[in-house]
């Protein structure tokens, strides 16, 4: 979550004010603060574009060359969300900061004319940077290294990149055959963390986030609450009581593996819930001390029983995905859940969408 001050957060639990800004950064036009009407912020976990956005502009913006404002051939856009304070100061809230993708209009003009413009987070620019020919990890390098080495061989040198693993594990050299994205995501998935770009157009590698983190935030029903809608699933699909993580060779040598096992949920392996094993696999596995750690990894993602909750709340713009939630409910209790996916309105009348993890994890092979 996003830090906010005392002030915002008195604001948020009462009725009050916001404001919305579009700033767009143009290689031929300089800085300039767009006038919105309209639109929302969207964030994903399960999507390799964690962040989008699609925002109203006036239709005198139209692009009518590749040079203009908002043609989506190199231009940035930064999108904020204003929190106005009881003071009557507004206390600015940043969404996402990436790249128009698209403008669109449709003609004859609706009653407000308005255009709408798309923004995604940079990792869509590194996703479409595919390589030309096959290419391999550097020799000794650690996975922390790699992420930053394949994410600014695109972007440039100065993305900013935000080491919260801690970890010096080197990677195991593996070929990339064509996707760098994929890439990133599979030495991610090396270290047990996950690699994305934050409100501020950072490079992220962090640990995938668990419910053992402390809730950040809380929604609830009833006098005085900002729950409005909840929509509540559980299931057994997606939850596994042991992990079996091993390493892939094709030189006929037998891989090496770890597993782990859950022995204390309510779903343990071997007990009432069944047995109910995950197989991953990957290159970057070379000895059993990397296999553990992901294996490891893995179980504290899928452990236990998965229930996923859909809601509909007042807004807050700082909430983010990985986020842990308290939901607090007059008919069901209180609940933890991490946050998957939020939409934030840009305009004063909507509302936020939230659904919680449903603990996707890599493909099984």
């Amino acid at each position: 979550m996003f830090p906010l001050s005392t002030q915002a957060r008195i604001a948020l639990a009462q009725s009050h004010s916001m404001q919305a800004r579009a700033t767009v950064f143009s290689p031929t036009y300089g800085v300039l603060e767009l006038p919105i009407s309209g639109g929302s912020v969207d964030v994903d976990a399960t999507s390799k574009i964690r962040r989008s956005a699609t925002v109203q502009a006036d239709p005198r913006w139209w692009p009518r060359s590749p040079t203009d404002l908002l043609a989506p051939y190199g231009s940035t856009c930064r999108v904020d969300y204003g929190i106005v304070l009881t003071s009557g100061d507004t206390e600015w809230v940043p969404l996402m900061s990436g790249y128009l993708d698209e403008a669109s209009r449709t003609r004859p003009v609706s009653s407000s004319g308005d255009l709408t413009v798309k923004v995604v987070d940079p990792a869509a620019r590194v996703a479409e940077d595919r390589l030309d020919v096959p290419a391999q990890t550097i020799a000794n390098a650690t996975a922390v290294g790699e992420i930053a080495r394949l994410v600014r061989e695109t972007l440039g040198a100065q993305v900013e990149v935000v080491d919260q693993t801690g970890s010096g594990l080197v990677a195991s050299v593996i070929v990339i055959e064509r996707e760098r994205w994929d890439a990133v995501e599979k030495l991610g998935d090396f270290l047990g963390a996950e690699a994305f770009f934050d409100q501020l157009g950072r490079l992220v590698i962090r640990p995938q986030p668990t419910m053992s983190q402390a809730p950040v935030w809380t929604v609830r029903t009833g006098n005085g609450g900002n729950l409005l809608t909840a929509k509540d699933k559980l299931s057994r699909e997606l939850v596994y009581n042991r992990i079996v993580a091993s390493g892939q060779r094709t030189d006929g040598v037998p891989a090496v593996y770890a597993t782990a096992t859950d022995t204390t949920s309510l779903a343990y392996y071997g007990g009432p819930f069944g047995k109910k094993p995950r197989f991953y696999t990957s290159e970057l596995l070379t000895t059993a001390a990397q296999c553990q750690t992901t294996a490891d990894a893995l179980l504290a993602r899928v452990r236990g029983t998965a229930a996923q909750i859909e809601i509909e709340t007042l807004v807050n713009p700082a909430l983010d995905s990985g986020d842990v939630l308290t939901v607090v409910d007059t008919m069901a209790g209180e609940t933890h859940h991490v946050i998957d996916k939020l939409s934030v309105p840009l305009s004063p009348d909507g509302t936020q969408s939230i659904t919680t993890r449903s603990d996707d994890l890599p493909a099984e092979t």
